[in-house]
């Protein structure tokens, strides 16, 4: 085990990491139109972009010491289930004391992941991303043919008693279709359906034609509220999780919002959330707290060397420096200079893509779970993270 050094975490008002989120192989066999983590890709077989075990379950055993557990913790990659060690590694870290153990996969497959192998109830969830409750729909950003592999590898994981998340980012190719897809996925199996709004990040700056402007996707999200607050009752036994991405000034102060950088919005005993990279030729070991700034030059909180030494960033545009430097709702869009598709008179505002409403189908209440100042507009009371 290495003797992981975060001090100056302490020094810079990080006292506790209550996510943490490791991309352990950046290596992936798919590349979809909006991915933001293409520059950082390796091919699928590619074997230098991984993380080893033995960093990954020291930097575990070290914030689980440091932050007297961890309430959850993400594998990311990449295609985290392409890297050989994975069952061994799903295995290990379920002895932590983690809350809630998850992974994110592309679902083209299983590849390395033994599930006869692993642990009973070893995931809290599996999130599968998928972008269409049809073949035409999804495959459109996903690549040809992903569609049926999908489903083929969520059926594998439901007769493997593996609770279901599904990650389902949203385009301009799926976004008439949100509604349909609550009675699509409660009929997978699903226990968690997850919203994501594609950004101007990576890939996507290739295919901007793609990206949701912001005041499309405020009426589309309003849509999706309102026709959950109609049939909640139809679908018992679902969470559904949707990003608000743009408020008023007033719906940010009623509903108590504040950015990623001071508060982990998962977190139920404060923390703070981290990203960490490989430390491989790609991976650098990059660090950070928003995955809406990764990649962008100096955004990065620092730096872990392969010997598990950790180098605070000092550039201007190290996100936690310039959140407090900017005071702004979502220090990503400053940092990045990027425009969201508003129009001139609008008074919506970005906020970070993690903030979202959490709806428990099951705990529905039409008039209890909207905060009385969004009646009109139906937005949800509660948040949660991605």
């Amino acid at each position: 085990m290495k003797n992981f050094d975060f001090s100056s975490f302490r020094e810079k008002g990080i006292h506790r990491v209550g996510e943490l989120n490791p991309y352990i192989n950046l290596a992936c066999d798919l590349r979809c139109d909006y991915c933001y983590m293409y520059d950082f890709l390796a091919k699928a077989r590619d074997k230098k972009e991984l993380m080893h075990p033995s960093f990954l379950l020291g930097m575990v055993d070290f914030f689980c010491e440091y932050s007297d557990g961890l309430d959850r913790m993400t594998l990311l990659g990449g295609e985290p289930t392409l890297h050989p060690d994975i069952t061994e590694i799903c295995n290990e870290a379920a002895e932590r004391p983690i809350r809630e153990l998850r992974m994110t996969t592309n679902g083209i497959s299983l590849h390395e992941l033994k599930l006869e192998r692993l642990k009973p109830h070893a995931f809290d969830h599996v999130s599968v991303s998928i972008d269409g409750i049809t073949a035409s729909i999804n495959d459109a950003t996903r690549g040809k043919g992903t569609y049926k592999r999908i489903i083929e590898t969520i059926g594998l994981y439901r007769e493997a008693n593996v609770r279901l998340s599904i990650n389902y980012t949203v385009t301009t190719n799926n976004i008439d279709h949100l509604n349909e897809t609550i009675a699509f996925f409660k009929e997978q199996g699903v226990s968690i359906i997850n919203f994501h709004r594609a950004s101007l990040d990576g890939y996507a700056y290739k295919h901007q034609d793609i990206l949701v402007g912001g005041d499309a996707w405020v009426s589309a999200r309003d849509r999706l509220f309102a026709f959950i607050q109609k049939n909640a009752s139809a679908y018992p036994d679902l969470i559904i999780r949707i990003p608000y991405t743009f408020l008023t000034q007033e719906q940010i102060q009623h509903l108590g919002y504040v950015p990623i950088q001071e508060q982990n919005y998962h977190s139920p005993q404060g923390g703070h959330r981290l990203i960490v990279f490989p430390t491989t030729p790609k991976g650098r070991g990059l660090c950070y707290m928003s995955s809406d700034v990764i990649g962008h030059p100096n955004a990065e909180l620092g730096t872990v060397s392969s010997d598990g030494i950790f180098k605070w960033n000092e550039h201007s545009l190290n996100e936690m420096g310039a959140y407090k430097r900017l005071l702004s709702p979502n220090v990503s869009t400053q940092i990045k200079g990027q425009t969201e598709g508003l129009a001139s008179s609008s008074k919506l505002m970005r906020v970070s893509h993690s903030y979202k409403a959490t709806i428990h189908t099951n705990e529905f209440d039409p008039i209890s779970s909207i905060h009385p100042v969004f009646l009109e507009n139906n937005l949800m009371k509660e948040t949660c993270n991605t």
